[in-house]
């Protein structure tokens, strides 16, 4: 038989060999098949196998791999020096698993790890020797009954050797850069048995001449390995040098690629524009540049997508951001990676049941289990349990439990409506619903791998996963995802496969629930899945050396920054440099060293710049996707240098018209081009969104109509002092809180709201329980100090159900609470014994139903009803008159501010104390005058100072600190009623004693002032009422600075995206106003 007639056998990588199958059909037609067959190695041991015995043997995946090598660690685990500890986490044997790999392609075995580890002793030597016992006992195990897939390249060349099948073959393997030793042992036996043995190789000479780091130096090794080979064989050898074929490549790309690492390179004089620099702004822009110019490639040059390809030095960042935008740019794409399986939701469903029921029921896991849409219930079913979860802090138990949930849905100290009785029996059969079905998996008695293995797979029977996949494979393919849906088909026999083989090589192991859980989610990540082309006309995208050795008539490399090129990072495994150096010494040869690698990206990226014929764009982008710094990498500076007229692009120098390339994002850009617009409209599906885009494009925030604000707020608008504060510091945030009723997430705890309600019941409780006993001159501190624990004990009992559920952090939190409410009721009972002022009132309400009428106006059809509460009432009786002062306990760090009164903020108690003044006859039979309001602050002081600190400068510091705010009726009677100043310094009201005895301060007012005042509060009033009729919801912030305004803590941030100067966005700048500019204003009203 001639050479000719002979089987022709062509092996190469394989990620190439659709690619060469194709290739070799175009060239030898259509019966090339019947004499020619292109095979990787893998393929090629199959087909070897099932000629001669061996493809039937069971055979590990991925996955029972790995837990094939848990068994085999457990077996050794007490003999083990240096990885007995780290041997009992599950995370432990991913790196275990690639050493094994590694040492499987290097023909490294136990036996000579073991005698190089005893050798060298020492903790280098424990090391070697460990990993020698885990080897020795993982390869016992495949002996028994699996066989493991690393060893078919070892077995194919055995089966190789003993028959005949490469007998009277010619082979040729290309697209090769090196071989494993395991690959070598393969060509060892084709070289033995077959006719021939062809191998090519990307390389200018076999003699070495740079030391070993030059770009072709893998190469030459490769070739120096194979000649050595071939001696050993007695097989004759020829060497023969092809020079690149570089037809059809232009004239600066076979510029670029015969000088890129040429030792004297010499820049091109002219030309080189169809190479190109593309500076991005993101990531995500770069690419979207990248699928521009491949829609004007195919529209204004005449390329086929399949003409181009795309590739990085690392898919990890690129791959989804290239499958989103690509899909937006309507660029065929066929990325080849294969997918993480735990990326999908149903695996991702999978592992956080397990995470859950293992982990105690852990918000993160329960939510992330929940959110996969996977379960029975609703979205709105899973919001509604979040906000309680996270509301009241669940876990654990607090699931599990028998007993109901009982707490509030909206938090402490709130009152149960209907409607919150009827939410809170909904969430408790939601609860029931939820982990029903994961208590069993929970409590199943078989406690072996075996056992929890099939607990797991009747819980995804029971839930319906099988039906679920089988659901959402057939949405895919009816939204055209073919190749998703492809992926999907084949997730139902990967976790089957995993279960099953839990269940048989794990059998009556003993484990419980958490260290399967994470031995289980470890076996899933050993799986991806992937699909091939649905089409041939596709833009072919993969990491660079996925497409070496392929033409293409343009090529885009993006990512090319001095953190991905090159990209030089330790091998996976176990195994360090010194290791491999160590081993390298016994004669035995491991994977490549960081410094070896180095020359091999070097020949990577000549690879990459070989790859095109026609055009060849290099990008990067300015700035990482979490805003980290990127600069070009070297290949940049040698591409500028051989090419001096290279086309170079800026992203920050475009109008980001490169964008109008495709329908959708142009869409997004139709308000700035108006004739992007127009085009679209002539599309039908894309001109009702034009029509949609353009009309929101002229709408602003605008105003409420009046049927709108009748609905929303009714003409009766109820106000209360944080209400009208809210109006005043921004329309937008009022119409979010109380048109719309949008409520934030917050978790139920002792934050400023729950304190400040906490102080209240403490203050108001103690002072009634002190006037019941004639007064709080009346009452030692030892009874007061009784009192005030009594009355917490109360708040406990009442508010909070008591304190044995709540979790020790809050506890803890709560005692020290304790300490603070004493320092409080201290300060309010000193002050009280000193003033005439004593309370008459606590908690007065205004409003419907309450003690005094609301206060009330009507404007423009609406009223304005202001209700709410008073803290506290102080009275005193001087010739006839009552007169009262106001007293408003503030919790946070909230002050009487004129600024604030003047632009209608903060003027609740002085709108009680005037309507006091007008109605206060009926409730307390007496003319009544007001006499001042107080803010009082109701927290512990914090005060700086040194241990050497006398008490009496340490006590003036703080009540410095607690100085009341506010207005003070200017009458010497009225203020020695409330301090008297001859009885000794002024410790609480917010006046001054200057050397001659005159009281001073900006806080005292004549009853003249406090008049006008009066006046001014109606005024804010009616200017409520009108913009409210109005339906005025403009996002005009107020803003004293960067540090006081009400954008800093604002609930609505998400919802509002405030704009300066875009429609009637606009910050309100309140100027500071003095005291003396604040009456004199007041007086002008």
């Amino acid at each position: 038989m001639g050479a000719a007639a002979r089987p022709q056998v062509l092996i190469v990588p394989e990620q190439h060999s659709h690619d060469m199958e194709r290739q070799l059909c175009a060239i030898g037609g259509n019966a090339v098949s019947l004499h020619a067959e292109v095979l990787s190695f893998t393929r090629l041991a199959n087909r070897v196998f099932s000629a001669h015995g061996g493809l039937a043997a069971p055979t590990l995946d991925q996955g029972g791999r790995l837990l094939l090598l848990y068994t085999a660690l457990k077996s050794v685990a007490d003999q083990l020096k240096v990885y007995q500890r780290p041997s009992r986490k599950p995370a432990f044997l991913s790196s275990l698993l690639a050493t094994v790999d590694e040492l499987k392609s290097c023909c490294i075995s136990p036996e000579q790890l073991w005698e190089a580890g005893s050798d060298t002793g020492g903790g280098e030597g424990d090391k070697l020797t460990d990993l020698s016992l885990i080897f020795g006992a993982y390869e016992a195990l495949t002996a028994q009954r699996w066989a493991d897939p690393r060893d078919k390249l070892t077995r194919l060349a055995e089966q190789l050797t003993r028959t005949k099948w490469a007998a009277g073959k010619d082979f040729y393997v290309d697209a090769f850069t090196d071989f494993t030793p395991q690959e070598r042992q393969v060509l060892s036996a084709l070289l033995d048995k077959g006719a021939s043995v062809t191998v090519a190789l990307t390389c200018d000479q076999l003699e070495e001449d740079e030391g070993g780091t030059g770009i072709f130096s893998p190469a030459r090794r490769t070739a120096r390995q194979l000649l050595r080979l071939a001696k050993d064989r007695g097989v004759p050898a020829q060497v023969e040098v092809l020079t690149g074929d570089q037809t059809g490549r232009t004239a600066a790309l076979a510029h670029l690629e015969g000088n890129l690492f040429a030792p004297r390179p010499v820049p091109l004089e002219e030309g080189g524009e169809e190479i190109n620099l593309f500076t991005a702004n993101t990531p995500y822009s770069e690419v979207e540049w990248t699928a521009a110019e491949i829609l004007r490639l195919v529209r204004e040059k005449g390329y086929r997508f399949r003409d181009m390809a795309v590739c990085a030095r690392s898919m990890e960042g690129y791959g989804p951001t290239i499958e989103t935008v690509f899909a937006r740019y309507g660029v065929p794409v066929f990325l080849s990676r294969m997918s993480d399986i735990l990326e999908k939701p149903i695996l991702t469903f999978i592992t956080a049941a397990l995470d859950t029921v293992s982990g105690g029921y852990r918000y993160d896991d329960l939510f992330r289990c929940l959110k996969t849409g996977l379960t029975d219930l609703s979205q709105e079913d899973v919001d509604l349990l979040e906000n309680y979860a996270l509301t009241w802090g669940l876990e654990g138990s607090a699931w599990t439990g028998k007993k109901d949930w009982t707490n509030h849905p909206k938090g402490y100290g709130r009152k149960f409506t209907e409607e919150d009785t009827a939410l809170l029996a909904r969430l408790n059969g939601l609860r029931r619903q939820v982990t029903a079905p994961l208590e069993e998996l929970r409590k199943q008695p078989d406690k072996t791998g075996k056992g929890q293995a099939m607990a797991l797979y009747r819980l995804l029977e029971a839930m319906g996963v099988p039906e679920r996949l089988a659901q959402r494979t057939q949405e895919l393919q009816e939204r055209d995802q073919a190749a998703l849906a492809e992926e999907y088909a084949q997730l139902w026999d990967i976790l089957c496969g995993g279960l099953e083989q839990c269940a048989q090589i794990l059998g009556d192991t003993p484990m419980e629930l958490e260290e399967f859980s994470r031995l289980f989610s470890l076996v899933l990540s050993q799986y991806d899945v992937g699909s091939i082309p649905v089409s041939l006309d596709r833009v072919n995208a993969g990491e660079m050396p996925r497409l070496a050795h392929k033409g293409y008539r343009a090529v885009f490399l993006l990512g090319a920054d001095d953190g991905a090129i090159p990209a030089v990072s330790p091998s996976p495994g176990l195994l360090s440099d010194d290791d491999r150096s160590l081993l390298a010494s016994y004669g035995l040869e491991p994977a490549p060293r960081t410094g070896d690698k180095l020359y091999r990206e070097m020949t990577i990226v000549y690879e990459t710049c070989a790859l095109p014929r026609e055009r060849f764009y290099v990008s990067w982008s300015a700035a990482g996707a979490q805003g980290e710094e990127h600069r070009p990498a070297f290949l940049v500076s040698r591409l500028r240098a051989l090419l001096p007229h290279l086309r170079r692009v800026e992203e920050g120098r475009l109008d980001g018209s490169f964008r109008l390339a495709a329908p959708r994002p142009a869409l997004e850009l139709a308000g700035r081009f108006p004739q992007a617009a127009a085009a679209l409209t002539a599309l039908p599906e894309y001109a009702p969104l034009v029509e949609r885009m353009t009309s929101a494009a002229c709408r602003e925030r605008g105003r409420l109509s009046r049927p709108a604000v009748d609905v929303l707020y009714g003409r009766r608008v109820p106000m209360s002092a944080s209400r009208m504060d809210k109006y005043k510091a921004c329309h937008f945030s009022y119409f979010m809180q109380y048109g719309l009723k949008a409520e934030p997430r917050r978790a139920a705890g002792f934050q400023a709201p729950e304190y400040g309600t906490f102080i209240h019941f403490v203050l108001e409780h103690v002072l009634r329980a002190c006037q019941e006993r004639g007064g709080v001159k009346e009452v030692p501190p030892e009874e007061l100090r009784a009192i005030t624990d009594q009355v917490v004990e109360q708040y406990v009992q009442e508010e909070l159900g008591g304190l044995e559920g709540e979790s020790p952090r809050f506890q803890y939190l709560f005692r020290r609470l304790r300490k603070s409410v004493y320092a409080v009721v201290d300060n309010v009972a000193q002050e009280l014994r000193a003033s005439q002022f004593q309370p008459i009132s606590f908690e007065l309400g205004f409003g419907s139903g309450k003690d005094l009428p609301p206060v009330e106006l009507n404007v423009d059809g609406i009223t304005v009803s202001i209700s709410g509460f008073v803290d506290r009432v102080d009275g005193w009786v001087h010739d006839g008159r009552l007169y009262l002062r106001i007293v408003d306990y503030k919790t946070g760090r909230k002050s009487f501010d004129l600024t604030d009164i003047w632009h209608g903020m903060g003027l609740q108690m002085l709108l009680y104390l005037f309507t006091l003044e007008r109605e206060g006859k009926d409730l307390y039979n007496q003319d009544v005058t007001g006499a001042g309001v107080l803010y009082l602050p109701a927290r512990d002081a914090v005060v700086a100072g040194s241990r050497a600190m006398s008490d009496e400068a340490r006590q003036k510091k703080v009540d410095t600190e607690l100085r009341r705010k506010g207005v003070v009726l200017d009458d010497p009677a009225v203020v020695a009623a409330m301090e008297d100043p001859e009885e000794g310094p002024i410790r609480f009201l917010p006046i001054r004693v200057n050397k001659s005895g005159q009281i001073t301060g900006e806080a005292l007012v004549s009853a003249q002032r406090l008049g006008k005042l009066a006046r001014h509060t109606d005024h804010i009033l009616r200017e409520i009422g009108q913009e409210l009729a109005a339906g005025n919801i403009n996002a005009d912030p107020f803003w004293r600075g960067p540090e006081h305004n009400a954008c800093q803590w604002c609930d609505y941030a998400a919802a509002c995206h405030f704009e300066e100067g875009r429609g009637n966005d606009k910050k309100r700048w309140l100027p500071t106003v003095k005291s003396e500019e604040f009456w004199a204003a007041v007086e002008q009203e």
